[in-house]
């Protein structure tokens, strides 16, 4: 009696041991593919970045390397270096002809010791984890600019100007566009991606027109940076019109949030909050404290075709600060 109680004891501490090791095991797996996204999407970032606004070439052996060692250290930032007890972080990009962009493959393996059954003698477990990403491409917006819609503190705008044309803007210091290095704006990250904007104080907007779309590969969705003003006509929605090369259009209408006014909507996302605004609508110039907001939308699109165009909504309440398409 007493050797059938001590092996239903034994079973019952073998059972409860294998449960938490899996548990533990399960937890060390999520860590170890949340350190590959973040790998994979900080190697992306890197080669965004490197390869400017609007982008003229493909990623060099440079930038490829750079954008390695940022993707390793955003997996040290998440507790797994490189060959540092057993673990091995593996990046590989790839250029894609004629796009101006690259995709991006990451692999973290690690051996893992198990807690309990380590104890009777099972040696360590190998785990793996894989992500990619492939990165977008900046749309051009350079010629299709016609609002200034992003002021300096302390800039006089028109009191038929600004983003609303009324004489509001969003603030270019609380957007980190006070900067010299480049000319350039802002640069803000969303699903992994990186929007840069135009500078300040000059057209850095659009509204109410067609910009063309990069043709030298098929893109699943379109991402924009944009921002509304339903002040003087409410729950307006943004229309969306997409050509493509083969003369076929699809239309999508989102309904946008005021900038000042978020209403979280569906497939709407604060890419960016600030503070205040720029007033200068009754001509003294002051920061209005009232928080304002850019969102980001995503349109899908068919990724059989090539895209061609993208025709903006026609009222000037929706302004376009940065659009991204994604393969």
């Amino acid at each position: 009696m007493l050797v059938n109680y001590t092996l239903i004891f034994m079973s019952l501490v073998l059972f409860a041991g294998m449960a938490v090791d899996a548990g533990l095991l399960e937890r060390d797996y999520l860590l170890l593919q949340s350190a590959t996204n973040a790998a994979a999407t900080a190697t992306s970032v890197s080669l965004q970045r490197s390869a400017g606004y609007p982008p003229t070439s493909g990623p060099t052996s440079a930038s490829i390397t750079t954008a390695i060692l940022a993707g390793k250290a955003a997996a040290t930032a998440n507790g797994l270096t490189d060959g540092v007890n057993g673990v091995a972080v593996t990046i590989t990009v790839t250029a894609i002809a004629s796009s101006y962009s690259s995709t991006v493959a990451a692999s973290i393996t690690e051996s893992v010791a198990p807690t309990f059954l380590g104890i009777l003698g099972l040696g360590k477990i190998n785990m793996k984890a894989q992500a990619s990403t492939n990165e977008a491409v900046a749309v051009n917006l350079t010629s299709y600019y016609n609002v200034i819609g992003i002021y300096t503190d302390g800039h006089a705008i028109p009191s038929n100007g600004g983003f609303d044309a009324y004489g509001y803007a969003f603030s270019a210091n609380l957007l980190g566009q006070v900067r010299a290095s480049n000319g350039l704006g802002a640069m803000l990250s969303w699903r992994g991606q990186i929007f840069t904007f135009a500078a300040a104080n000059a057209v850095n907007g659009v509204t109410q027109t067609t910009v063309s779309l990069p043709k030298a590969r098929s893109y699943s969705q379109i991402l924009i940076l944009a921002s509304a003003d339903w002040s003087y006509s409410p729950d307006v929605n943004g229309t969306f019109v997409v050509t493509y090369t083969d003369g076929s259009t699809a239309t999508t209408t989102i309904l946008m949030s005021d900038w000042c006014v978020p209403q979280y909507l569906a497939g709407e996302t604060m890419v960016s909050a600030q503070a205040y605004r720029e007033d200068d609508h009754s001509g003294t110039l002051i920061q209005d404290p009232r928080e304002n907001y850019i969102y980001g939308y995503s349109i899908n699109v068919d990724n059989t075709k090539n895209l061609s165009s993208l025709k903006l909504p026609t009222v000037r309440q929706v302004v376009v600060f940065a659009i991204d398409v994604v393969p």
